[in-house]
């Protein structure tokens, strides 16, 4: 498929996120259980039953990168690759970038016009030396403090010299088209990319202007991808967008448990901000669009609301713990209301 001849096309890339798992310092990998027929059964559902064109494959391993692409692409997937790292510097980010953008470029090679490099999500929050703070949570502070406001221009200056050197180096590696998940807070320099690409989460504070943000993303005359769009599974998530890990506390342990005081689940509202979503960006001529996420075993949904990670998280689908009596290493997941809205939208358009 040619991403430039079809610019004006909507809505050519009907996708998913897609997870292989992330590294936290310290903290291991997300998706500790990694077996190729989980994920070669997990892409077909995507193909198949969600009706899906591509999916966004993120994370931090390259291997794994690499499995879950080819399998993609050999199940018709076209496949926009996401290398992601977390509380890292400069340098190390960089490294990686160009460790992913060789794996990319064999890919692209076997599968001419059907892979996109996606350099990294969010580098202002997690990559070193862009906002003050020992961590991505701390690095988000000052983007919701007023007094900080002033200096975001400094914070934006930094952040497009490390996507600068982002672009070279994927370029260097890759010939394929290039976009970058950016931040609703981060001022790209759309110039260095092939494609435009944000994580454009719908919330309570930009719902208003919310249509009017999307189409000014086609001012840069390039083709537009919503690279994340979703929300919780709980009664009022379309207000929070991506702040649904707010219903989450963790202790001194990293034990993690919902907050007593989080809002009941309500599946059905997810289902409906998505729907919503699919049928605007349709309407206003985006090019790709990427629900966040399909699947995310590390946080399983349980009857007990204490330790309903679920209903905190954003995926399509639901499983369950390895105490549990069906746990995700058996290969049992279940669809969540929000699947088969998407499956209906995608297989509509």
């Amino acid at each position: 498929m040619c991403y430039f001849r079809i610019m004006g096309s909507s809505l050519v890339h009907k996708g998913i996120n897609y997870t292989v798992g992330l590294n936290y310092v310290g903290e291991g990998c997300t998706r500790d259980i990694w077996r190729t027929e989980l994920v070669e059964q997990e892409l077909r559902v995507i193909r198949d039953e969600l009706h899906c064109t591509a999916v966004n494959v993120y994370g931090t391993e390259v291997p794994r990168l690499v499995e879950a692409a080819t399998i993609a692409l050999s199940l018709g997937l076209d496949v926009w690759l996401q290398p992601r790292l977390y509380d890292v510097d400069a340098a190390e980010t960089l490294d990686h970038l160009a460790d992913a953008a060789r794996a990319a470029e064999r890919l692209r090679a076997r599968h001419p016009e059907r892979v996109v490099l996606n350099v990294g999500c969010e580098y202002s929050l997690y990559t070193d030396g862009i906002i003050p703070g020992e961590d991505a949570a701390a690095k988000g502070l000052p983007l919701g403090s007023p007094r900080w406001w002033p200096v975001l221009p400094l914070f934006n200056q930094r952040l497009n010299f490390l996507l600068a050197n982002a672009a070279a180096v994927a370029r260097a590696n890759f010939t394929g088209p290039l976009t970058y998940g950016a931040g609703l807070w981060e001022q790209v320099d759309w110039t260095l990319f092939d494609i435009v690409g944000s994580n454009y989460y719908r919330h309570e504070h930009n719902e208003a202007n919310y249509r009017q943000g999307l189409r000014r993303l086609h001012r840069h005359g390039k083709p537009v991808a919503v690279l994340e769009f979703g929300c919780g599974g709980y009664r009022g998530a379309e207000k929070d967008g991506p702040r649904a890990q707010r219903l989450v506390t963790w202790d001194a342990s990293a034990h993690t448990s919902v907050r007593e005081s989080a809002p009941p689940r309500d599946e059905a509202a997810q289902a409906r901000y998505l729907a919503d979503l699919i049928e605007l960006y349709a309407a206003e001529g985006v090019f790709a669009a990427f629900a966040f996420e399909f699947i995310q075993p590390a946080s399983p949904h349980s009857p007990d609301p204490r330790l309903d990670l679920d209903r905190a998280g954003y995926t399509l689908v639901k499983v369950h713990a390895e105490d549990a009596e069906l746990p995700y290493s058996s290969g049992h997941w279940e669809p969540k209301a929000a699947f088969h809205e998407v499956a209906k939208r995608y297989r509509a358009l």
